[in-house]
């Protein structure tokens, strides 16, 4: 008896181990079934990620707080294809994709992984590879996929060499993007969003950013060391170019122009000659654009955005300056009547004892116009006051081309014609900025 309970009891402890050892192959071919990459294309079909699918994060987890991302694949799309969207509805773009962007992403093996974004020169147009680690900061994951979509859209249209893209162009937009219409994108699986204000100021970071840190110059805007997108140094050049990016963006037609300059960007060697192409109407030279940079980016950083007057308001007080109300008569017999005389004829008919308390006075309003003109006309105040106080102290400035058809008066002496010249060019522009200066994609 006590044979048979030694052989059953030997028996049912092989029979558990049996049990055991197959519990173990089943859960190994689970787990590694689970552990296959995956690919996943897009809605629209551009992009491709591929990579480890990734389990829910632990419970508390905030996409708008979290610092770095666990990228899934799946998810992943997502966010790209509304990345995209994002991007085409804040230039008024429609979807006409061309180039493919595959993803790939792969385990974290070091402290600093890479990032590498290799284009592809197909017969038919360009592609995009993109190296990505399965964990990454979240702003840095937005930059890179707005960069290499922006890139997408300016290379439809080249043929043997990549477009210069304005270093500020990706960063500038990321950061407006994020601020805006991006703010609650959930880039991990079931995560939770914070709540954001209805109507959140869109420079509110950019600006305590800029408070903290002195601004960058132009200069230094357009041409980035390699120091300047150090760790340290990023935060203040991504405030810089979300200014700028979100001031052209408010000019009357800045969303059109920022369009075109990206689509002709190909038919240029450097993206400085399609700026200025493309913002004709607003900057004839970079120094215009210099000057304007450094006003706004004053006027940003120095002021609430609350304290500004709106741009139809703007318009009207900046008008009003310029216009000066006289009285004439028609006839001796007559009552005077009240008209408005431009600055220029203040300058060439009235004397210097009479024109100057008035000339001075349109200065001082001008100056005082600036910290709450609307951005669009901040550099057009600036250049007119520039030209009023030059005229007053006597000095003589760098004199511009004449607006086309401009009748320019030979017997006026040299430094009243200059100042008469600099006037009906800033008139000329005002003007212009008035007007739709460029016709609808479908027109063109």
């Amino acid at each position: 008896m006590k044979t048979f309970l030694r052989v059953a009891e030997l028996h049912s402890t092989i029979t558990v181990r049996w049990c055991l050892a197959f519990l173990l192959v089943f859960v190994a071919i689970g787990t590694a079934r689970a552990l296959e990459p995956v690919t996943v294309r897009s809605q629209s079909g551009q992009f491709i990620v591929q990579g480890l699918p990734l389990g829910v994060p632990q419970s508390g987890y905030s996409t708008s707080v979290v610092k770095y991302l666990r990228l899934d694949p799946t998810l992943t799309t997502v966010s790209l294809e509304r990345i995209r969207q994002a991007i085409l509805g804040e230039l008024g773009m429609k979807d006409q994709w061309r180039g493919l962007i595959t993803v790939t992403t792969h385990p974290v093996e070091e402290d600093q992984p890479m990032i590498q974004v290799n284009s592809v020169h197909y017969k038919d147009g360009w592609g995009y590879r993109v190296e990505l680690p399965e964990r990454i900061d979240k702003d840095q994951f937005i930059r890179v996929a707005v960069k290499v979509i922006l890139s997408e859209i300016a290379n439809r249209d080249a043929v043997t060499r990549e477009a210069e893209l304005p270093p500020w162009l990706a960063e500038g937009i990321a950061a407006e993007l994020q601020s805006t219409v991006l703010s609650t994108l959930a880039l991990e699986p079931e995560t939770q969003t914070t709540r954001r204000d209805l109507r959140p100021d869109p420079l509110r970071v950019a600006r305590e950013a800029l408070r903290r840190r002195p601004t960058l110059r132009f200069d230094d805007l357009c041409m980035p060391t390699a120091a300047m997108f150090a760790p340290a140094n990023l935060e203040v050049y991504r405030a810089c170019s979300q200014v700028f990016v979100h001031e052209l963006l408010r000019l009357r037609t800045g969303r059109d122009c920022l369009r075109d300059m990206l689509v002709r960007l190909p038919q240029n060697l450097n993206w400085q000659t399609t700026f200025l192409q493309s913002f004709n109407a607003y900057f004839q030279r970079l120094i215009d654009a210099d000057k304007w940079y450094s006003l706004t980016i004053a006027n940003v950083s120095s002021r609430d955005p609350l304290s500004r007057w709106p741009l139809e308001m703007s318009w009207k007080q900046l008008d009003e300056i310029l216009s000066t109300q006289v009285q004439v008569r028609l006839d001796a017999s007559e009552l005077p009547i009240t008209t408005a005389v431009t600055l220029q004829r203040i300058v060439v008919e009235c004397d210097t004892e009479k024109q100057q308390p008035v000339i001075a006075q349109k200065v001082a309003s001008l100056q005082s116009l600036q910290p709450r003109i609307a951005p669009e006309l901040a550099e057009l105040v600036g250049a007119y006051a520039e030209v009023l106080q030059a005229h007053l102290a006597g000095r003589s400035i760098k004199l511009p081309a004449p607006p086309r058809g401009a009748e320019v008066a030979t017997k006026l002496p040299s430094r009243i014609r200059k100042v008469v010249r600099h006037l009906d060019v800033l008139d000329a522009r005002r003007e212009a900025m008035k007007q739709p200066v460029m016709k609808p994609s479908s027109e063109r």
